[in-house]
């Protein structure tokens, strides 16, 4: 398709169709269209939606869009981006892109803010905030604050509530618009609502995701070391950051790296070298399983019976153990619990493991005493091991993410493969001992 198959008419209907769209759906016709099309609807779309499609693209796609764009409509584009947006798109661009937009196509002003965005670490609270946001200070009254409202610039979704301050410019509360217009006659402190709570922009960036969910926050407040309002991070900005945070955690509980890309445009080698690491770790670990059951092979050559129960035994105490760090892990990310509660988890955890133990063997003895007509002795061995490993399991699938949220290492890398490890190579010892005491083997 070129601009000579376009006449006035199908350019007129292709502006109006694409000026309806939503901004994702044109950032995804953009990744697949040629490149003569790209730039034909570059041409059509109005500034601020392109800037909102702009912002959905994929790193690569966004260096491609630049490199299309004529110098008015990279400096167009530039200026709808808001601060947060732009340095997310510098930090994705490549370097000789990134200075060419820092030198020619933001004013100097405006590069300040975006070099200070710039400087603070990845997925910290600062480098997702936006600095674009109105606040006014509380002894003014809702007409003057309504006027403000009227003079700004900022997108209707970004004034949907209004930050108040005093004169140090420390958060005080905000209002929402809705009431500024309904209650006119009031002051600005009796509409104000409290602020249920602030980040800092050194936080992780899951903090915010957790507050948002805990006190259903639209908008997030980032406060200084002085309680000062310097930015703000908006739903859909949490929303990002609850998608992040959940691909991640759900990759460490797997056992596999994050994959940015989309599963059937990543590289198949790509995707086994991810996942390949995390299968080593465990073969190595695993080794631990097979020195044991070498130590104990005398005993199985005794009780060949034993090592049909073996897999049970082991798949039992992995899924109790993820049962319990799943609980766990999601209290953690609620706020519901922390490390001050390590010996409460134990207590919780061991009498679940207790109550599930029991029922377990109850009904595994009179599985193995229909089914497998075992004898007594390998039949208690196999349901007192089957107790001991649920409750044991349990309780380490429950202290193993207190631990390392303590060390400020994400909980979920204590899930799935390796407490599965961990909880294998444990299980085996206590099957051997309790065989060796009960067979007298």
């Amino acid at each position: 398709m070129t601009d000579k198959n376009y006449d006035v008419e199908r350019l007129n209907r292709t502006q109006e169709m694409i000026n309806r769209m939503d901004p994702v759906d044109i950032a995804d016709k953009l990744e697949i269209l040629p490149e003569k099309d790209v730039a034909i609807w570059i041409k059509l779309l109005k500034k601020d939606l392109l800037a909102d499609a702009f912002t959905e693209l994929k790193p690569e796609n966004k260096a491609r869009i630049v490199n299309i764009l004529s110098e008015e409509k990279i400096k167009d584009l530039v200026r709808d981006l808001d601060e947060d947006e732009l340095v997310d798109t510098l930090q994705e661009l490549p370097a000789n892109i990134t200075k060419k937009l820092m030198t020619f196509h933001i004013d100097k002003d405006r590069r300040k803010v975006v070099n200070e965005l710039l400087g603070y670490p990845k997925e910290s609270v600062g480098s997702i905030m936006t600095v674009n946001f109105l606040s006014v200070k509380e002894n003014i009254s809702p007409k003057q604050a309504l006027e403000k409202i009227m003079e700004s610039d900022l997108d209707a979704e970004k004034l949907e509530q209004i930050w108040l301050t005093n004169n140090s410019l420390v958060l005080m509360g905000f209002v929402y618009i809705a009431d500024l217009i309904r209650y006119q006659d009031k002051s600005l402190k009796d509409l104000a609502n409290s602020i249920n709570a602030t980040v800092n922009p050194n936080d992780d960036q899951e903090v915010v995701a957790k507050l948002s969910y805990k006190y259903d926050l639209g908008e997030v407040p980032v406060v200084d070391s002085e309680n000062r309002l310097i930015g703000i991070v908006p739903a859909e900005d949490v929303i990002d950051v609850a998608h992040e945070e959940f691909q991640e955690d759900m990759s460490n509980i797997t056992g596999i790296s994050d994959n940015s890309d989309s599963y059937l445009v990543e590289s198949s080698f790509k995707i086994a070298k991810t996942r390949t690491t995390w299968l080593i770790i465990c073969l190595l670990t695993a080794t631990m399983t097979g020195f044991i059951i070498h130590r104990y092979e005398n005993l199985l050559a005794s009780a060949v019976a034993l090592t049909a129960y073996i897999p049970m035994l082991m798949d039992s105490g992995g899924n109790a153990g993820s049962q319990a760090s799943t609980t766990v892990i999601t209290s953690l990310y609620r706020g519901d619990i922390g490390f001050k509660d390590f010996f409460k988890v134990i207590m919780k955890e061991a009498s679940i493991g207790l109550i599930t133990g029991v029922i377990l063997v109850i009904i595994n003895f009179i599985r193995l005493m229909i089914l497998d007509q075992a004898q007594i002795g390998v039949n208690l061995t196999v349901s007192i091991t089957l107790l001991l490993t649920i409750i044991f399991s349990k309780v380490m699938g429950g202290v193993l993410p207190l631990i390392a949220d303590k060390f400020n290492i994400d909980p979920t890398v204590m899930a799935g493969p390796l407490i599965t490890t961990i909880v294998d190579t444990l299980v085996l010892l206590i099957y051997f001992e309790v065989a060796s005491l009960l067979l007298g083997l």
